[in-house]
């Protein structure tokens, strides 16, 4: 019984987390990094998806973009699974129509729908790369809504 109350608790709390609204181009900042955002845009699979369990979960990173067809992204970590804001277990050699992506209500979303990220933002430099002043950003998503138009 104490399990199912903690469990009941976790899945409330994840269902009313709130963020801070910021808009996409906003959002990719280093005074943003620790802090939980909502962000609008579109989810990509980019070609091919990486999933790992090295941040302590196992997930899989989505290019998030603001509109369909822009270059500029950063990766967005949802959670694998079967519930709500997850997305599905990937089998070796997907293809784009395989991907189920399961939003707050548990439905799924398609990558051409807008939608709304919350989640925790990482922002940092990499200082060996080519272009030493770029801002990287990562969001580890706890929720994924529909925008409705």
């Amino acid at each position: 019984m104490k399990k199912f109350f903690i469990l009941t608790l976790m899945i409330l709390i994840n269902c009313n987390e709130k963020g801070i609204p910021t808009a996409f181009s906003e959002s990719c900042r280093l005074e943003n990094t620790d802090k939980t955002l909502e962000v609008e845009g579109y989810l990509s699979d980019g070609g091919s998806i990486y999933c790992s369990s090295t941040s302590g979960r196992y997930e899989c990173g989505f290019e998030f973009r603001n509109s369909p067809g822009d270059l500029d992204n950063y990766s967005a970590n949802i959670a694998v699974g079967n519930s709500s804001n997850t997305v599905e277990e990937l089998k070796s050699g997907y293809t784009s129509s395989d991907i189920k992506i399961l939003d707050d209500t548990k439905e799924i979303i398609s990558l051409s729908q807008k939608i709304k990220l919350t989640g925790k933002m990482t922002a940092f430099k990499d200082e060996t790369s080519e272009n030493p002043e770029k801002v990287y950003c990562y969001i580890k998503v706890t929720k994924i809504q529909r925008v409705i138009p």
